[in-house]
Formats: structure tokens, C-alpha cells, sequence
């Protein structure tokens, strides 16, 4: 189970309900706030690093546009010089930092929402170890308690039996319902395991046809470009 598997299950996690079907519910309270802290630490720990990539990201877009203005620069110097052939190059050189601009904002926006819902699941889970700790200072005051009645009532015996069989039956129905879960998810691995092999086989069809035409459509590109700079430089001349 990876962390935000992890978190969400922690997230959504019923605690008074937990520890209502527990045989030892101050245990369980204790090791649940124990879950959530390691995995508080670990979460920021990765919140960190998801900020950190998306950073990453904004300076490596602006470089990279840095990169391709200085390239259309020496474009239209090799053109004023008569070096259309190398101008035509630099172009090229040019367009293909275009797309990997184009490439690296598709993946910030994946990493800032990425970052955010890490964030907001920081607040949450921040607010649920807040709930497990108050749950484990009443179940303290409860003990207290109910060991100073126990002294004076034989009663809490049976009482203390019969909500152990209640836990024992809620335990079973969980181990059936897990069961069927589990036997669900192996249902749907085998299913997009067999829809992967038929898109692999597609794919494989397809990739001769797509090899052919990105180098047409890239070789229309750069001379779209060029064409353009021309344009361009032919509007310097006329206004100078």
C-alpha cells in the first residue's frame, strides 16, 4: 500500500467505531495514534518533495524558454547573413525546446495538484490524530472508572463477556468482507491485464504510421517556422 493509499485509509477511518469493536480499545487508540503520527512525518516528508518538484518545474520552464528565445535570435542573424541552411537548423533546435515547454506545463500542473491534495490531506489527517488523542483520554477516564466500580459490582463481568462475543462477530464479518474485497481486486487486475495485452498489440500496429507521421508533421513545422521568420525579418527591412 503506497502513502496516499495509506493516508486516505487513516483519513476516512471511523474511529469511534474502531474502537467500539475492539476487544482492548485503548490499545487499539494508542497504536492507531502511533499509525498516524509515523504517518504525519512521512506525508510532510513528501509534501516537501512534491513543492520541491514543482519548483523544479518553473525554473526549468523558464530556462528552457530563455533557451528557445536566444535560438530565434541566431535564427534570424544566420538569415540576415544568407545562411539560410543554418538558420533553418537553429529553427529546428528551436521548435523542439517549444515542446518540451510544452511538455514540462502539462507536468507542473500534475505536480501542483499533486502538492495541494497532499497538503489538504496533511490538514486532515492533522485533525484526525486530534480525535484519536482526545478518544484515548476519555477511554482512560472510562478505565479509571470502571476499575473503581469493578471493585464494588461483579456485574461488569458478564457485561465485559458479552461485549467480547459482539467483537468476535464483528471481527468475522470483517474477515468475510475483506475477502471478498480482496477476491474483487484480483477480478480487476486480471481484467486490465488482459485490456493492457490488447492495447500493446494496437500500439505495436500503429507505431511504423506514427514514426512517419511526426517526422512529416515536424518537418512542416520548421518550415512554417521559417517561412514565418522570414516574414518577419522581411518586415524589419521594408519598415528600416
Amino acid at each position: 500500500m503506497n502513502i496516499l493509499q495509506r493516508i486516505s485509509k487513516l483519513i476516512s477511518a471511523n474511529v469511534n467505531h474502531m474502537l467500539d469493536a475492539a476487544e482492548d480499545p485503548e490499545v487499539m487508540v494508542k497504536q492507531l495514534i502511533r499509525d498516524m503520527e509515523e504517518s504525519i512525518i512521512e506525508l510532510r516528508r513528501e509534501t516537501v518533495k512534491a513543492i520541491g518538484q514543482q519548483k523544479q518545474l518553473e525554473k526549468k520552464i523558464e530556462m528552457t524558454r530563455g533557451q528557445a528565445e536566444v535560438l530565434e535570435k541566431k535564427a534570424a542573424a544566420a538569415l540576415e547573413s544568407g545562411d539560410e541552411e543554418f538558420a533553418r537548423q537553429i529553427i529546428t533546435k528551436k521548435l523542439e525546446l517549444d515542446n518540451r515547454v510544452s511538455a514540462l506545463e502539462t507536468e507542473i500542473e500534475t505536480a501542483t495538484a499533486l502538492a495541494e491534495k497532499m497538503k489538504e490531506n496533511l490538514d486532515k489527517l492533522e485533525d484526525q490524530v486530534q480525535t484519536a488523542r482526545r478518544k484515548k483520554e476519555e477511554l482512560i477516564r472510562r478505565k479509571l472508572a470502571a476499575d473503581a466500580q469493578m471493585r464494588t459490582q461483579n456485574a461488569l463481568k458478564k457485561s465485559r463477556e458479552a461485549m467480547g462475543s459482539i467483537s468476535s462477530s464483528i471481527s468475522d464479518l470483517d474477515s468475510i468482507k475483506a475477502l471478498e474485497s480482496y477476491e474483487g481486486k484480483i477480478l480487476q487486475m486480471e481484467a486490465e491485464a488482459e485490456a493492457s495485452e490488447e492495447l500493446l498489440k494496437l500500439e505495436s500496429a500503429d507505431k511504423e504510421k506514427e514514426i512517419d507521421l511526426d517526422k512529416a508533421m515536424k518537418d512542416k513545422s520548421v518550415e512554417d517556422a521559417l517561412a514565418q521568420l522570414k516574414k518577419k525579418l522581411a518586415g524589419k527591412k521594408k519598415d528600416s
